[in-house]
């Protein structure tokens, strides 16, 4: 008995998926309003794909930011704790010796 009630329910299903897509098809292959229909459903399609990109465009760049900040953060962190001060860490003169002796 289970078996069969199993059976039942997916010959519903199987039948309710082939009438939804034969509806789905008689809608956008209407040759009277179809090619409108499958216009605005491309558009609707293509803006939806845009929405996503933009906000995963802008959220890439808020997390950039925050990396950039963090970094700052740390950089001055460390800087308070071990100052830049040592012959290692100073940057070489620029220039050559005569443009520095004149300078």
């Amino acid at each position: 008995m289970k078996q069969q009630m199993m059976d039942y329910g997916k010959f519903t299903l199987a039948g309710l998926a082939g009438f939804g897509i034969g509806a789905l098809a008689m809608f956008l292959l209407d040759p009277d309003s179809g090619r409108r229909r499958r216009t605005l459903a491309r558009e609707k399609a293509v803006g939806a794909v845009n929405d996503v990109s933009d906000a995963a465009s802008g959220k890439a760049r808020d997390l950039q930011n925050r990396a950039r900040g963090l970094a700052h953060y740390a950089a001055g962190a460390a800087a308070r704790i071990m100052p830049w001060t040592g012959p290692e860490r100073r940057v070489p003169p620029r220039g050559t010796a005569a443009e520095r002796k004149a300078g």
